[in-house]
C-alpha cells in the first residue's frame, strides 16, 4: 500500500465515520473537488483523518445552507471560519434534518413522509420551513450526485408538497390577520419553496390564497384583487427567459392596485440586471418574508 502521510482510511471506513454515502463521496470528489484523495498501489482511494473533519465540516457546512460550490478549495481552517460564522441549527432542527437525509439517502419515501409531518407538528413554524429547505436542497444534491433516480426525486417532492400544504391547510381556521396571496409567473414551475412560505404566513394567523405555478401576469393581477390579498409573494427559481421574465413583472405592476405589495423570493443573482418594478422587494429567504409580514402587518 502506498501510503501518503497518514492517509490510510479507506472510502467505506470513511463513508462509515461521516454518514456521507460513497456515491456522494465520489461525486464531491470527482465534479466538485472537495476531497483530493491518496491512491494504494492498487488504486483504491485512501484519506487521513483531516479528510473526516473536512467533510464532517462540510456536512454541516451545508445543513446550515451552504452550497457545494462556495465550499470548493477551501483550506480546512476557512471551512472553521465559514462554520463560526454559520448560524447554527438547534439540536432539535439537526436531528430533524439528519433523519430526513438518511431516508433520503435510503429512498425511503414513507419514512420522509412521516418524519416531514412530525416536523411541522412539533417544531416552531420558522424552524420547520428551514428543515422543510434543507430536505429539498438534500433531495436535488443526492439527484445530482446519481444516488437517487428521476422517480425518487419526484415522489419525495411530490410528498414534500402534500405534506406542506396539508399543514397550510390545517391552520387556515385560525386566520385573523390580511390574506396573502403566492404564485409564480407564466414559466416558473418550482413552487415547493413558495408552499412553504405560505405556511409560515398561515402559521403568523394570516389567511392564505395559494394561485400555484405559472400563472399569467394580467390574470393574476385581476385574481389578486378579486380576492382581496393584502401582499402578492412571487416566486422565482429558475427563470429560462428573463425577457418574458421582464415582460410578465411589468405587465403585473401595470394591472395590480398600487396599494398592492409584491414580494419576490429569489437569489439577488438571478435577478441581476433585470429591471424591477418599485414596489417589488427581493426577499433572500424565510426570515425576509417574516421580517416583512412584521413590518408591513405588524405580525
Amino acid at each position: 500500500m502506498n501510503r501518503t502521510g497518514d492517509r490510510t482510511i479507506d472510502i467505506s471506513r470513511l463513508s462509515q465515520l461521516t454518514g456521507v454515502h460513497v456515491s456522494t463521496l465520489r461525486s464531491w470528489e470527482t465534479r466538485h473537488g472537495l476531497l483530493r484523495p491518496a491512491r494504494s498501489n492498487s488504486g483504491h482511494r485512501l484519506y487521513s483523518a483531516e479528510d473526516v473533519e473536512r467533510l464532517l465540516v462540510i456536512k454541516d457546512l451545508l445543513a446550515r445552507g451552504s452550497r457545494l460550490p462556495e465550499l470548493k478549495d477551501r483550506s480546512l481552517a476557512e471551512l472553521k471560519a465559514l462554520h463560526a460564522e454559520a448560524p447554527a441549527t438547534d439540536p432539535f432542527s439537526r436531528d430533524a434534518i439528519l433523519r430526513l437525509e438518511q431516508a433520503i439517502d435510503e429512498r425511503d419515501v414513507d419514512r420522509f413522509t412521516a418524519l416531514l409531518r412530525i416536523t411541522f407538528a412539533t417544531l416552531p413554524a420558522s424552524v420547520s420551513v428551514d428543515v422543510f429547505a434543507h430536505a429539498l436542497r438534500h433531495i436535488g444534491r443526492r439527484w445530482e450526485e446519481g444516488v437517487i433516480g428521476i422517480g425518487d426525486e419526484h415522489r419525495l417532492s411530490a410528498r414534500a408538497r402534500d405534506v406542506v400544504q396539508s399543514a397550510t391547510l390545517a391552520l387556515a381556521p385560525a386566520a385573523h390577520r390580511p390574506p396573502i396571496a403566492f404564485a409564480t409567473l407564466s414559466g416558473e414551475q418550482h413552487e415547493l419553496g413558495l408552499l412553504a412560505g405560505a405556511f409560515l404566513a398561515a402559521a403568523l394567523g394570516h389567511g392564505i390564497v395559494y394561485f400555484g405555478a405559472g400563472m399569467p401576469a394580467a390574470d393574476l393581477a385581476r385574481s389578486v384583487g378579486d380576492v382581496g390579498a393584502a401582499a402578492l409573494v412571487l416566486s422565482i427559481v429558475h427563470p429560462e427567459d428573463r425577457e418574458a421574465l421582464r415582460r410578465d413583472l411589468e405587465e403585473l405592476d401595470a394591472h395590480l392596485s398600487v396599494h398592492i405589495p409584491v414580494w419576490i423570493g429569489a437569489h439577488a443573482a438571478m435577478l441581476a440586471g433585470l429591471r424591477l418594478p418599485e414596489r417589488a422587494v427581493i426577499m433572500g429567504g424565510y426570515p425576509d418574508l417574516r421580517r416583512r409580514l412584521k413590518l408591513t402587518f405588524g405580525t
